[in-house]
């Protein structure tokens, strides 16, 4: 009986389409996450030093953690494991870059938020290259995630090296331009993805 009631379940189980893809709320909150991420990341620059622009980063931080990880839980859903966990890694960077924000809020004068921002782009460089080698995007866009972690990898190496590059430097700009890219193919990628039921 009980074999034969595994028996039954497992066949069950075999002949259950998997989820692929993401119902509609859950791409538009991957999307809006994103959106906010990029608009209000790139806003902020124009914004004055102090608590309004830490305002506006930490929204921004915010919207790129929930967007990455819903990211990293599509994908997963997909068996495209690699590029889950470059989304998941994504989260956890940018995670690391609100703390260093908080860091700089609490106590400007302390240097570890510097150390929190190195600590982050270098993640950063992890996970756009898993997030960006396998083809899961559009070729433009893995190129354009692929390039962003080079000069996020640079400034994370000079830092090491005791350089301590601004975070509002040529090298962090060049990447987070190169990373806003990227953002909007992933955004285009997945407003494109229909539901299979539409299939």
């Amino acid at each position: 009986m009980s074999s034969r009631a595994n028996s039954t379940s497992e066949s069950v189980v075999a002949n259950t389409p998997a989820r692929t893809e993401s119902s509609l709320p859950s791409r538009i909150l991957i999307v809006v996450g994103l959106a906010i991420g990029a608009v209000l990341g790139f806003g902020g620059n124009f914004i004055h030093v102090g608590p309004a622009q830490n305002v506006v980063y930490t929204i921004s931080s915010l919207g790129i953690i929930m967007g990455s990880a819903l990211l990293a839980a599509w994908f997963a859903r997909q068996g495209r494991d690699t590029v889950a966990v470059g989304f998941a890694l994504l989260a956890l960077a940018e995670g690391i870059l609100l703390s260093g924000l908080f860091l700089s809020a609490s106590t400007p004068t302390d240097h570890g938020a510097y150390a929190s921002f190195a600590a982050g782009v270098a993640l950063y460089a992890l996970a756009l290259l898993l997030a960006s080698i396998p083809p899961a995007f559009p070729l433009w866009t893995r190129i354009a995630g692929a390039l962003a972690a080079m000069p996020f990898a640079a400034y994370a190496l000079l830092s090491l090296l005791g350089r301590s590059p601004a975070p509002g430097g040529p090298l962090a700009s060049i990447g987070y331009v190169l990373l806003i890219l990227a953002i909007v193919g992933w955004m285009i990628a997945v407003l494109r993805a229909a539901p299979l039921s539409q299939r």
